[in-house]
């Protein structure tokens, strides 16, 4: 069995190794635009991305398949609007909108433990 397995991330997941998961154990960390191949016996693996406290959903992958790992753009926006609304009660001085964009940025980073990767899965014609 053989499974690709590419880190295209882009610039905003480039400053730190991605960790690749397989059935839960880590098996390699990836670089920006690096590919791996993963080899088992069984007719499927799951397969995780982390990085820090990031990650993406562990899915289910067949063999023939090649894995691309990429940054959640909506997770990407959620922080970023957070982000501008801290920094626009910071310069505007309102405290209540300081305290909205905080509440933005916890609830994104709880959403983005296992959704600021998206494991994009292709069929490989042997």
């Amino acid at each position: 069995m053989n499974i690709k397995v590419k880190r295209n991330t882009g610039i905003m997941g480039g400053a730190t190794p991605v960790s690749l998961k397989v059935n839960s154990q880590v098996v390699k960390k990836l670089k920006n635009n690096e590919e791996y191949s993963i080899s088992s016996d069984a007719g499927k693996v799951k397969v995780k991305a982390n990085q820090w406290f990031f990650g993406s959903e562990e899915k289910q992958i067949e063999s023939g398949s090649r894995v691309n790992i990429k940054i959640n753009n909506t997770a990407l926006l959620l922080y970023v609007i957070s982000l501008i609304i801290v920094f626009a009660g910071g310069f505007t001085s309102l405290i209540a909108l300081s305290f909205i964009g905080l509440i933005g940025i916890v609830i994104t980073v709880i959403y983005s433990t296992k959704r600021w990767f998206k494991l994009e899965i292709e069929s490989i014609a042997n």
